[in-house]
């Protein structure tokens, strides 16, 4: 069971357009509004408020006809592309122009290391965000990239001391609380890590896999009413979170609420209808609540989809064995479980 999945994807990680839009519109050095490329750009930065990006690309290039050299229209017009068209490659050349004709330009730096990241361009992604960062050290989104970047790609060290550098400019940066807290858990630092998440927690309460490493935290260190807690909070804001349910599914087991992890676990095969695992626990369960017809009829599933599972036979002949007094049923089980290699032999004693 995983505990963190890192991205797989950098969509999440581009800004949204519109604030890209609003950080370089009116910044940056620009024609002034008396030269026609100025009006040009002008009016394409309100045609892109207004969610116009046909005619806003359409009036950066007059722009750019007028002014070649125009380094905040190359910029706007990468971003207008992007936007319209969801092809990294398309935009990338006019953001590339921008910061060569201007290489002080640190948003355009940043947003062509989005793109490069949009890509999986790692190296071109590191040296444009390092490019900003020395522009602009203070840029903690741009920091906060770069991290995940090196997280990307596997440099860890590096990730952790950018979170750190990210947190003493924004302490409340929730992507850096999460994934220090998520390394620190790894390198064996709990104390730092549960400190962490619990600002993080603190700060803002919806951050469903914030609570998740909390619960695990709570879990690992047998703190088993805290991890519950953690794990109620998970389900609160992010109802679908399966490991969440599979975790409270043990412990309300272990607390002897059968009632709680019943519910639990038949979440879990409602949202990961191909786990076997959980229909076998499920299957336990209601067992135990003497509930047979039902548990037969999850752990008929559970072979369904693993039906050369050594454990899943073993379970399916003990139960009609003892359970549903079926000892013909039992043997069919038993037999295929000794044919997958199956060693108990009291199973072995009994197929003579």
């Amino acid at each position: 069971m995983t505990i963190f999945s890192k991205p797989s994807s950098f969509h999440q990680w581009l800004i949204p357009f519109i604030v890209l839009i609003a950080f370089s519109v009116g910044i940056w050095p620009m024609a002034g509004f008396g030269h026609p490329a100025g009006d040009f750009y002008q009016n394409a930065a309100k045609a892109v408020q207004s969610k116009n990006l046909q005619q806003a690309e359409s009036l950066l290039e007059q722009a750019l006809s007028e002014f070649p050299s125009y380094a905040e229209a190359h910029h706007l017009l990468g971003l207008v592309q992007y936007q319209r068209r969801q092809d990294a490659s398309m935009a990338i050349p006019a953001l590339q122009e921008a910061v060569k004709l201007n290489p002080n330009f640190a948003q355009a730096h940043y947003d062509l290391g989005l793109l490069y990241l949009h890509q999986e361009q790692f190296g071109e992604a590191r040296t444009s965000i390092q490019q900003t960062l020395s522009l602009y050290p203070k840029f903690w989104e741009a920091r906060l990239t770069l991290a995940k970047t090196f997280d990307h790609t596997g440099d860890t060290d590096k990730a952790i001391q950018e979170y750190e550098t990210v947190l003493t400019q924004e302490p409340f940066a929730s992507e850096a609380l999460f994934h220090l807290a998520y390394h620190l858990m790894q390198k064996n630092q709990p104390e730092r890590a549960q400190e962490l998440l619990t600002q993080l927690t603190t700060h803002d309460s919806q951050h469903a896999e914030g609570w998740y490493l909390r619960g695990r935290l709570f879990e690992k260190d047998q703190q088993f009413d805290q991890a519950i807690e953690a794990y109620e909070q998970v389900i609160l804001h992010d109802p679908e979170h399966t490991d969440t349910h599979y975790n409270l599914g043990f412990l309300y087991q272990q607390k002897d609420l059968p009632d709680k992890a019943i519910e639990h676990f038949q979440r879990v095969t409602q949202l990961k209808p191909t786990d076997a695992e959980a229909y076998v626990n499920l299957g336990v369960l209601l067992i135990g609540e003497k509930q047979l017809d039902k548990a037969e009829e999850v752990y008929q599933k559970a072979l369904g989809l693993q039906p050369n599972s050594v454990e899943g036979q073993f379970n399916m002949g003990a139960f009609y064995e003892f359970h549903k007094e079926d000892l013909e049923q039992a043997k069919i089980h038993y037999i295929k479980y000794l044919e997958l290699g199956g060693t108990d032999g009291r199973i072995q004693e009994l197929m003579k």
